[in-house]
């Protein structure tokens, strides 16, 4: 299959790219934890191994090696990029049954039967999907920093959240398939809509809608976490100015106070990237809504699915469920950065 390929090869690149830095060069990117204006990094140990400098210098040259040092070293975004998936979309879920519902133009969607139908394979498929994306790119970003360290911070954020939202995909596509037709009331549980798509359509039709979902979720993924990052560099620049002021005030006294967000600050920047990111790419939901329950009717693919919407509906119709979306994907984000920078930070401590 094709997206089986496409994420193999993104695994492999993965293993590769960042294989060939150093567990030495592969370091916790403190971006703006300090007062420091652009994001730094700092040397770490090497892999803790027993068998000394021999097998540490074995460790630096073995590509797999360095993948499990990455992985240990990223523990904490992991644990924290779990911790974040699971409260946002189990929050924001009836939202975004609601939004399935009038994408689709059902009668009656905002009924309140079935609100919560289908969330726990939507649990299932978005908490590991949340760990691959968010970890991943946590560690493609500190490669990336590592080995670019004079270009732009926002084309490094961009780069990351592509090869972060690939890294994801192969995984998040099926539960998209059997959450959206249980939200549609196509079937009545997650298990009947595994048991029932397979039947059909075998595994070809857990990911029927795959580009869809893609030429939705990278444009989206670059949109919110490069709009986040920057969103919370620029509060962070004066966050830092202000404890500089205040420490001048205090007649020289040194503060090691840290610079980071707290639960309110993190909420206003995610909701801000939330929103933006919901908003540009909510023609490109709709497609992939369309195309994971009802992919023959709109032709299978991205193109035929945008060529139907504007002909029988016109460019109204492109735009059909962003209120929704806006008002689901703005408070999930902010739930999801509050819930990521508060367990990040005490993980640190």
């Amino acid at each position: 299959m094709i997206c089986c390929s496409i994420y193999r090869q993104t695994l492999l690149f993965f293993v590769v790219f960042l294989g060939s830095t150093s567990a030495r060069d592969i370091t916790t990117l403190s971006v703006f934890r300090h007062s420091s204006v652009r994001p730094t990094c700092h040397l770490a140990a090497t892999i803790p191994t027993r068998g000394g400098a021999a097998k540490a210098e074995t460790a630096k040259m073995n590509p797999w090696l360095s993948f499990v040092s990455i992985i240990r070293d990223s523990r904490r975004d992991l644990v924290a990029a779990a911790a974040a998936r699971c409260s946002s979309i189990f929050s924001m879920y009836p939202v975004d049954t609601l939004k399935t519902r009038l994408q689709m133009e059902q009668a009656n969607p905002f009924r309140l039967e079935g609100l919560y139908k289908g969330v726990a394979g939507s649990l299932i498929g978005q908490v590991p999907y949340g760990v691959l994306t968010f970890g991943s790119y946590e560690m493609y970003k500190k490669a990336l920093f590592n080995k670019f360290p004079n270009t732009k911070p926002v084309l490094l954020y961009a780069f990351s959240a592509v090869l972060g939202d690939l890294t994801g995909s192969g995984w998040l596509c099926p539960s998209e398939v059997i959450k959206q037709q249980t939200q549609a009331g196509m079937y009545k549980s997650t298990a009947e809509a595994f048991l029932g798509i397979l039947r059909k359509k075998g595994i070809k039709g857990l990911y029927q809608g795959y580009f869809g979902g893609i030429a939705r979720d990278v444009p989206f993924r670059v949109a919110q976490l490069t709009s986040y990052e920057v969103t919370k560099s620029f509060y962070l620049r004066i966050k830092s100015r202000r404890v500089k002021s205040r420490s001048k005030s205090m007649k020289g006294k040194s503060t090691s106070e840290k610079i980071q967000l707290d639960a309110a600050e993190s909420a206003i920047c995610g909701a801000i990237a939330g929103s933006f990111s919901a908003a540009i790419t909510a023609p490109l939901d709709r497609f992939k809504t369309l195309l994971m329950t009802d992919s023959a009717a709109y032709g299978g693919t991205v193109l035929s699915c945008a060529s139907k919407i504007w002909r029988d509906e016109g460019i109204a119709g492109f735009a059909k469920g962003v209120v929704p979306r806006v008002t689901y994907i703005a408070p999930s984000v902010a739930i999801f950065f509050i819930v990521y920078e508060q367990v990040r930070q005490r993980l640190d401590n």
